[in-house]
């Protein structure tokens, strides 16, 4: 089943950088906070993950962005950044008009430069309390207001914070949620505002110490897309399935954009994810590169079990509908009219960020302080895992670090160590 939804719309600032733009590369990441990473990660929330909502930008495309809103105020909670109070009333008014469930829509006064909020919006990590945190990359464009909104999402919403010192656009990565994360090479090209003294093992150090992922997977990028973004070609629906594009012909892709799309499938197909399981590799049509423009249908976005997919008013988008339903079952897959958005070089997944769904809250009731590897006794293995604790060796889920906690401080230092051994030494 599936709806399609028409929009129109005109964007000041495109995707890609602007000719302008080009002559102030200088300015990216100026005034941004970067502090140390986090002492512990749980998990960084994968492509698929499941939702509280979905963060909009409201600068441009207003009848998409409306489109969208309204699909996913039906359930979940829709957040839409505006610039001022008098754009609020004027949003609100326009949202209610159009039958948008204002029930779970909720404005924020934070000013943006541009809608592209998957580029430079927050991303995410629980924390071992089951705590969300938000993560802030350095956003590979000379436009303040977009670089600066993470870090004041996060001060609005009293959350933890951690800023790298890494450039990089969001829609440039994708999870799998097992520890590996896909990026597209363009990340070390300085022409697109990327940091030309960028190495492998920075990249590698970034991902680990941040986002708690091991393998970080590079692919080559699509030619004249306009971004290179793996996010125009790549998606993965599953920590195993990863969808792939594919042409028709090679006269169909710009430049060699249909052996590269071939390339990064086979590359794909030939890896595992971070449990060892191999990943299947779909290939979903690329219709043909025209007029200047790289048309996508994989630049969709997973919201719970809703689908929003690009489509163009092509004979093939059916067809494209019908095998997102085939390979995403219980899935309601939704086309929405992107030909306007398209010549800008993005489609859905580029104006829509994520806010990870909240984690059920986690109960140590059975667990008894001291007993730290919860075998029913208090031992000197118990000394042994709390030294690791301590000595960060050892990674402490909640009810661990409770049962390590032995003064009830809310943290594990040697001071715990020194209190079980008096216990196991009186046993």
């Amino acid at each position: 089943m599936f709806t399609i939804s028409f929009a129109l719309g005109q964007d000041s600032l495109p995707r890609s950088l602007t000719a302008e733009e080009k002559t102030r590369l200088h300015e990216i990441g100026a005034n941004r906070t970067i502090t140390d990473p986090p002492d512990s990660i749980l998990y960084a929330p994968a492509e698929f993950d499941s939702v509280a909502g979905i963060i909009f930008a409201w600068e441009s495309y207003y009848d998409l962005l409306t489109d969208l809103i309204k699909e996913v105020a039906e359930e979940d909670t829709a957040w839409v950044m505006v610039d001022n109070i008098g754009e609020e009333v004027s949003v609100a008014a326009s949202l209610t008009n159009d039958g948008v469930n204002m029930d779970h829509v909720i404005f924020q006064q934070i000013s943006t430069n541009s809608v592209w909020i998957r580029d430079y919006g927050p991303w995410w990590i629980y924390q071992p309390d089951g705590s969300r945190a938000i993560l802030d990359l350095d956003y590979n464009r000379p436009r303040p207001q977009d670089d600066a909104y993470p870090e004041n999402l996060a001060t609005e919403w009293n959350m933890d914070y951690y800023g790298l010192g890494l450039v990089e656009a969001g829609g440039n990565m994708l999870l799998d949620g097992t520890g590996n994360v896909f990026i597209s090479d363009i990340i070390f090209d300085a022409s697109q505002g990327f940091d030309p003294n960028l190495t492998q093992d920075q990249l590698d150090e970034y991902f680990l110490d941040y986002y708690g992922v091991d393998n970080v997977i590079i692919t080559d990028h699509l030619d004249n897309d306009g971004t290179g973004h793996i996010d125009m070609f790549v998606k993965v629906i599953n920590d195993t399935t990863v969808i792939v594009g594919e042409y028709e012909t090679p006269s169909a892709g710009a430049g060699n954009n249909y052996n590269i799309c071939n390339n990064v499938a086979a590359q794909i197909a030939g890896l595992t994810n971070g449990n060892g399981r191999p990943y299947t590799v779909i290939r979903m049509l690329m219709p043909p590169y025209s007029g200047g423009v790289t048309y996508t249908y994989i630049n969709s976005l997973i919201a719970n079990k809703k689908v929003f997919v690009p489509i163009y008013s092509f004979s093939t988008d059916a067809d494209v509908l019908a095998q997102y339903a085939q390979v995403m079952p219980g899935y309601e897959i939704i086309g929405f009219d992107c030909n306007q958005i398209i010549t800008a070089n993005g489609a859905i997944h580029c104006i829509a960020m994520k806010v990870p769904a909240m984690l059920p809250e986690i109960s140590c009731d059975q667990w008894t302080v001291g007993d730290v590897n919860a075998d029913g006794v208090i031992d000197l293995f118990d000394m042994l895992t709390t030294a690791d604790i301590v000595l960060t060796l050892l990674e402490a889920t909640p009810c661990v670090q409770f049962a390590a906690d032995m003064n009830e401080d809310g943290d594990v230092t040697f001071y715990d160590i020194i209190l079980l051994l008096n216990i196991i030494m009186d046993l």
